[in-house]
């Protein structure tokens, strides 16, 4: 009997609920995906959790990140899904800007996701899993390599040579962005919250920096562009860490999601540096065309830190909560069931 997890309640790790659920029937222009491997994501703890004034439309599936099989012609394809989508017919989507549509979509937030043994998605969701990636790590790849990719290519205009600050590398969306400024022979720095985390930056090619140290004399500073996903913690190193007209670009709120969102930001600093402040959410489907040609051509690769089976689920969220993970951790679905 096909199952799925389920949040019916928010809460901790034992509102995580196994249940049977109906086959999934594909309607037209759609495939019923298998799926083998979840990636999580920060979002699934908020999702879990809950957040104050945002309504997750309980129950919620949750899962953005799937990878799976489907069957076409030649037989089982192995697919990673697009984690978000438009209307498709809004001035929004009609530009190619669908992260910006008012029913903007995220598979495992807005609609239910993939945390399950089988869903149904349209066609044009399955993106083909590269030569010597596995599934599992495939699954490690959409959601944060998107988030990426839109921020540092698209809303802060990343250009050759400059010198980049990235909060948090060790984390999804951190560890695609050092590769993704990498990528455009880019100064590389990043930040990590553990002595252990830190020491394994500079394999990646960047010069490691603890959160303290953004910022202060003697410290990480004069960065064309600082990349943000931790928020209140680290926010006003980084606007410091900014040159004169440098961008700092952010996509979340790691350091709290439910509480201390409001940040302080200097406007003398702000006007006469000529600082650009800049929100990034998701990505469009050309962006995630460009970024996915870059895994299939071999530049860009995942950073996955554990495969837990699916009986290991309430671990993983532990590990996320606790900033013990370097990269993604991933759940075998077909594992520990």
């Amino acid at each position: 009997m096909p199952f799925a997890i389920v949040v019916a309640r928010h809460g901790g790790p034992e509102v995580l609920e196994r249940r049977e659920v109906a086959p999934v029937e594909p309607g037209p222009g759609e495939v019923r995906v298998r799926v083998t491997h979840v990636a999580l994501n920060h979002l699934d703890t908020w999702v879990r959790r809950g957040v104050p004034g945002h309504d997750f439309g309980l129950p919620r599936i949750p899962g953005s990140d799937v990878a799976g099989v489907i069957d076409t012609e030649t037989g089982p394809t192995p697919v990673v899904l697009h984690p978000s989508w438009g209307c498709g017919h809004c001035p929004a989507c009609l530009a190619g800007r669908q992260n910006r549509c008012p029913t903007f979509a995220l598979r495992g937030e807005s609609t239910d996701g993939g945390m399950r043994s089988e869903l149904s998605v349209p066609a044009w969701q399955c993106l083909p899993l590269p030569a010597g990636l596995t599934p599992a790590e495939g699954a490690a790849l959409p959601l944060t390599l998107l988030t990426a990719w839109h921020m540092l290519v698209v809303r802060a205009r990343l250009q050759r040579g400059e010198r980049v600050l990235i909060q948090a590398g060790a984390s999804g969306v951190g560890t695609m962005a050092i590769q993704i400024a990498k990528l455009w022979g880019c100064d590389v720095h990043a930040t990590a919250s553990s002595p252990e985390r830190r020491d394994r930056l500079p394999a990646m090619g960047v010069t490691a920096w603890d959160y303290a140290a953004v910022g202060g004399r003697g410290g990480a500073r004069d960065f064309d562009v600082v990349v943000e996903t931790v928020g209140v913690q680290t926010w006003e190193g980084s606007l410091r860490a900014l040159k004169w007209g440098g961008r700092l670009v952010i996509c979340g709120t790691t350091s709290g999601a439910t509480a201390g969102v409001d940040a302080k930001v200097n406007l003398r600093a702000l006007f006469f540096k000529q600082l650009d402040l800049l929100g990034s959410t998701m990505g469009t489907s050309a962006d995630m065309v460009a970024a996915w040609s870059e895994v299939l051509a071999g530049r860009i690769r995942p950073v996955v830190h554990a495969i837990l089976p699916l009986s290991r689920l309430a671990e993983g969220h532990a590990m996320l909560e606790n900033r013990e993970a370097f990269g993604k951790i991933v759940i075998d679905m077909e594992a520990g069931t």
